[in-house]
């Protein structure tokens, strides 16, 4: 008689630990999908490049600026708009090192109903782009201002100045709504 109840009492107490284990794997799991719904994704400059959605990119427009800068980014390239009516598309590099950065190459195709090419200025004093030069970088500040880095920046200020434009802006700022 003392045995049945020993290994009663010992049945009784190994499926209670069991089973307290099984709640507290249960609970844990609830717990994880909790905290993974709560964790804030930081946007990457990727999330930004699509050729479905149009992200439109825009420069803070001064008393002294006369164009309608927008850049849009896709998968290969990049859209430049300087009006309605004129557009470049550049080829893009896009890469992840520590840190996430598109890259415009120079080489580009023209749809503009100006004729009047805006590079194409002859008596710059510092050195211009040749077709498949490395020409700027772009990187993600936060969700809304990307800062763009330039590696021919004495030639962009310069195009910048000879326009009167900022055709070639440090920092674009994400549109909410595109009309």
């Amino acid at each position: 008689m003392y045995k049945k109840i020993l290994l009663t009492l010992l049945l009784l107490l190994f499926f209670s630990c069991k089973n307290n284990d099984d709640d507290k794997k249960r609970n844990l799991k609830t717990k994880e999908k909790v905290i993974n719904k709560n964790v804030i994704k930081t946007k990457k400059i990727g999330d930004f490049m699509s050729d479905n959605e149009g992200f439109t990119w825009s420069v803070k427009q001064g008393n002294s600026v006369s164009s309608d800068v927008k850049i849009v980014f896709q998968k290969e390239f990049v859209i430049y708009e300087f009006n309605r009516q004129c557009l470049y598309y550049f080829f893009t590099n896009h890469y992840y090192t520590g840190t996430d950065k598109i890259e415009l190459i120079w080489s580009y195709k023209t749809d503009c109903l100006s004729e009047k090419n805006i590079f194409n200025v002859s008596d710059t004093k510092n050195e211009s782009p040749k077709a498949g030069d490395r020409f700027c970088e772009f990187e993600l500040v936060n969700d809304s201002v990307i800062h763009v880095k330039y590696n021919f920046s004495g030639w962009a200020k310069e195009i910048n100045s000879i326009n009167k434009d900022s055709i070639f802006p440090n920092f674009l700022y994400l549109e909410q709504n595109r009309e």
